[in-house]
């Protein structure tokens, strides 16, 4: 992996599966008695309704009628899929501990999550780690989401900021070849030890988990 020169202006992060553990299948086992989960996630997660409530497109109680229409369950199931959701999107320490370097080395770090603005505000409110971060973009707030290049430029616009001048981590390939088409330096996210390796080479410096250290 060739290293940035001159270093970057920003270090861009989404949230889901790269800061913060996501695993959704369990959730949607949590709930209900799933037998087929590809069709379940289509169905939930990665579904037409679950899009527009990312993009702050429709409200919470939407998404629960529309997904309980769907689905053929009762409100209160899906109450608790989203209670759950929050519950599971937990803090990975390793990543923690790396925005915790960066930013006493100065490096300024940005947040870029597809996130509903609920789920977005309860997480605001239980985790510390929000204020690492010099600016928190969520695409509920701004109608955009990734991988459509509009919320990339959004967040190249507001700070001023050029592409190439820029390294982004994410762990889902549309999200990462999006940014890339864009010029953004990309690292596609596949365990929190790849990700502090990868981007250690790219800045040149050595940044080394202590969890790592320990195995």
């Amino acid at each position: 992996m060739k290293m940035i020169n001159p270093q970057p202006k920003a270090i861009i992060f989404d949230i889901g599966n790269v800061v913060l553990e996501w695993q959704p299948e369990h959730v949607l086992q949590s709930v209900f008695s799933v037998s087929n989960m590809p069709m379940m996630m289509e169905q939930t997660f990665l579904s037409p309704e679950w899009s527009a409530y990312d993009q702050g497109l429709i409200s919470t109680k939407d998404l629960k009628e529309q997904l309980a229409d769907k689905l053929e369950c009762s409100n209160t199931a899906m109450e608790a899929l989203l209670q759950n959701v929050v519950i599971a999107l937990r803090p990975i320490p390793e990543m923690i501990e790396l925005l915790t370097k960066l930013k006493a080395l100065g490096y300024p770090i940005y947040a870029l999550t597809n996130m509903p603005s609920d789920i977005f505000r309860s997480l605001l409110e239980e985790h510390l780690f929000w204020k690492l971060f010099d600016d928190i973009v969520v695409s509920s707030h701004i109608k955009l989401a990734k991988p459509d290049p509009k919320i990339f430029e959004f967040i190249l616009a507001k700070h001023q900021l050029k592409a190439a001048e820029c390294i982004f981590l994410d762990d889902s390939k549309a999200n990462v070849t999006s940014a890339k088409a864009l010029g953004f330096t990309t690292i596609k996210v596949i365990n929190f030890q790849q990700a502090i390796d990868d981007l250690s080479e790219l800045l040149d410096i050595e940044i080394v988990s202590t969890k790592y250290l320990a195995d």
